[in-house]
């Protein structure tokens, strides 16, 4: 899997450039995923299944 590998490694890099490590707890990343997934499911509240 050396595309994943290669995406990581500039992912990280991209974190440390913007000194961002202090953010990225699991708890704050956690909380983000489930924020983000939210704004997704309210884009679908109350549609038909079309």
């Amino acid at each position: 899997m050396k595309t994943y590998h290669e995406l990581l490694k500039k992912l990280i890099i991209f974190r440390q450039e913007r000194n961002w490590e202090k953010f990225h707890t699991p708890k704050d990343l956690a909380m983000a995923a489930a924020i983000e997934a939210a704004e997704l499911m309210q884009e679908f509240l109350w549609k038909n299944e079309e």
